[in-house]
């Protein structure tokens, strides 16, 4: 169902179940039969050397979905000054000039952890040019799922329609899974998930290049433990700083030089950087946290900048909206981004679950059980 969808959506031959034939067939916990780390072979369909978006859910998920829970499009307005903001929000939405979804948006999803190194840059920019500045990336999904370890020379985004629905998985993941943001961790599991990453490199013993099915290897291991590390720090250095949230940030594409990736649902990379200055149109963010963003551009940019901040609740009302009025057809945007958004939130928490599958592999080769 899947691919017919999502022609260019390749997916990889995977020992887990195959996709369901509709939401009310949701499968159980399937375990893929325990295969042998193997060398890497040559990389997936994908040019950029990612993990393709595929394999659909096959058990529990990793994720909380408090965030998720509390953005029922059926509770979002009210009285509030929150609930107020969001109808707000939906009305900007409507009145926007040729529409909100145009063909040639660019969409990203992160989290204000990672605001401090953008506001240094001045935008978004590749891993590996964040790297040469000394950045240390906070959060995000790294090379977690790619097919090569090491830090990306460009950056995802999420392109039109499609893109905007890949976009706000990602939003929900970054909200929910401290896969992504770490610091969804208690103190008590961030200690234990960095011990027990120190002990799974202190007993790495695989020959060079083996991976545990193409997810774990000792890099990836290396560069999960920097991640904690540094959210420990942040713990350490920071005892008072506010709790990070999830943002999404919607670029005029015309100047940045998309290109395909042949992953998920619209998704396109950017070799290079994406300045908020020249490209950036809105960001949108929990309406909790509409007047701190506000606040964050007007620092970084200045106060006469002209970057719309709204929030994701506002962004869901008017795309179920759209939805709802002109139905569930392929010539509806709104339709295409919340269909990319179900299936994609879906496919990124099964592949949370695959990944740990094969830590607890990696883990029991080396003698350490329980990651």
């Amino acid at each position: 169902m899947f691919k017919a969808k999502f022609p260019s959506f390749k997916l990889p031959s995977s020992p887990m179940r195959s996709p369901s034939p509709g939401p009310s067939q949701r499968p159980g916990p399937d375990v893929p039969s325990r295969p042998q780390g193997t060398p890497r072979g040559p990389p997936l369909q994908d040019a950029f050397d990612q993990q393709p978006r595929g394999t659909p859910r096959g058990g529990p998920s990793t994720s909380n979905p408090s965030f998720w829970s509390r953005m029922s499009p059926g509770g979002l307005f009210g009285s509030s000054p929150t609930k107020q903001q969001i109808k707000q929000d939906v009305t900007t939405l409507q009145n926007t000039p040729g529409g909100f979804i145009k063909p040639n948006s660019l969409y990203h999803s992160t989290s204000s952890a990672a605001w401090d190194g953008m506001s240094k840059t001045g935008g978004l920019a590749p891993p590996t040019m964040l790297s040469q500045h000394g950045i240390i990336r906070k959060t995000g999904e790294g090379d977690q799922y790619s097919a090569q370890a090491g830090e990306k020379n460009f950056i995802s985004f999420g392109q039109g329609a499609q893109g905007l629905g890949t976009s706000r998985a990602y939003f929900k993941q970054t909200a929910n899974s401290a896969s992504y943001s770490p610091h969804l961790y208690s103190d008590a599991q961030l200690k234990a998930e960095i011990d027990q990453s120190k002990k799974l490199l202190s007993n790495w013993n695989a020959p060079e290049g083996k991976a545990y099915g193409d997810l774990v290897d000792k890099p990836r291991v290396q560069a999960r433990l920097r991640q904690l590390e540094a959210e420990q720090s942040l713990r350490t250095n920071m005892p008072g700083r506010e709790t990070p949230y999830p943002l999404m940030f919607d670029f005029n594409g015309d100047k940045l030089n998309a290109k395909p990736m042949g992953m998920g649902p619209g998704e396109v990379a950017v070799h290079g950087p994406a300045m908020f200055k020249d490209n950036l149109q809105r960001v949108f963010v929990p309406a909790d946290r509409v007047a701190d963003m506000q606040s964050r551009l007007n620092t970084t940019l200045g106060p006469g900048h002209s970057v719309q901040v709204l929030s994701f609740e506002g962004q869901t009302k008017f795309l179920e909206q759209q939805r709802q009025s002109l139905g569930r057809t392929p010539n509806n945007p709104a339709h295409l981004a919340l269909r990319a958004d179900e299936n994609v939130s879906s496919n990124l928490s099964a592949n949370e679950d695959k990944r740990k599958f094969f830590y607890d592999m990696a883990g029991s080769d080396m003698g350490v059980p329980t990651i």
